[in-house]
């Protein structure tokens, strides 16, 4: 039988107090990995590690702003000293600001720019010290908005399609030590921004159809479905998979190719 096995080491997750984020911490829990579950909120990292220690397995939570390099680097010291050797590292950590480019303030740019491409560098150098095994991997998180123009989007498009050349460098650079570097590229999923924007909407439900009806399979991904993407790439079964980007969009691109 083929099962999934993360035991013997530590998948660090970044974002982990997010909707994607807590089902990839849980579903690497459940792989046999123990977890360092960061986020700056740490009122609901403590939660999810709660819940995976409830499950029998093994868990921790870290506050963590992955804007602040010093501190991503002290944290992910912290966790391997506590949890064991670091085999995993998922940057799950994320932000949406919405604006058209002609009024976007400077801020919400660069805020997107600090939590999704800066954030997403500084947990993968951190963590890189801790890597060199032949078991070791990256899976950084994108989106089909990388490839996409969309109104009001352009921050977020921008900072995953940098997110995306980023672990294109990054696994081309760490190949040669055993470090795989892979991107998951959600379409919708429904948790997260998803449910930030239907509880801003004056009409969810049909947010939620039209949401829905973009991916050919008819319904946005759920956070596991993400999760189950990631927690592969992160195991052995995916040994020789580097610099992939895999879509987990329900048919989204299919539209949008050629």
């Amino acid at each position: 039988m083929t099962t999934i096995d993360l035991s013997g080491g530590l998948v660090v997750v970044t974002g982990g107090a997010g909707s994607i984020g807590r089902a990839i911490a849980i579903q690497a829990a459940q792989a046999g990995a123990c977890v360092a579950v960061c986020d700056t909120d740490i009122r609901e990292a403590d939660t999810v590690a709660a819940q995976i220690e409830d499950d029998g397995a093994v868990a921790k939570s870290f506050e963590m702003d992955v804007t602040d390099r010093e501190m991503v680097t002290t944290v992910m010291n912290s966790a391997v000293k506590e949890l064991g050797p670091l085999r995993g590292l998922v940057t799950a950590a994320g932000v949406l600001r919405t604006g058209p480019l002609s009024s976007q303030s400077h801020e919400d740019w660069q805020r997107v720019m600090a939590v999704n491409v800066d954030g997403t560098f500084h947990a993968v150098q951190a963590a890189i010290p801790h890597l060199d095994s032949t078991q070791a991997s990256i899976v950084t998180l994108g989106s089909v908005s990388a490839f996409i123009g969309s109104a009001d989007g352009g921050a977020y498009t921008t900072s995953k399609g940098a997110v995306l050349s980023f672990s294109y460098a990054a696994a081309g650079e760490l190949a040669p030590r055993g470090i795989r570097v892979n991107n998951v590229a959600p379409g919708w999923v429904d948790g997260g921004f998803t449910h930030q924007a239907l509880a801003a909407s004056d009409n969810p439900d049909v947010l939620r159809t039209r949401a829905s009806a973009l991916h050919p399979l008819g319904r946005m991904a759920t956070p596991n479905d993400v999760a189950n993407a990631v927690v592969w790439l992160l195991s052995d079964q995916a040994a020789f998979i580097t610099g992939s980007m895999l879509l987990v969009d329900g048919g989204f691109m299919i539209q949008h190719n050629g």
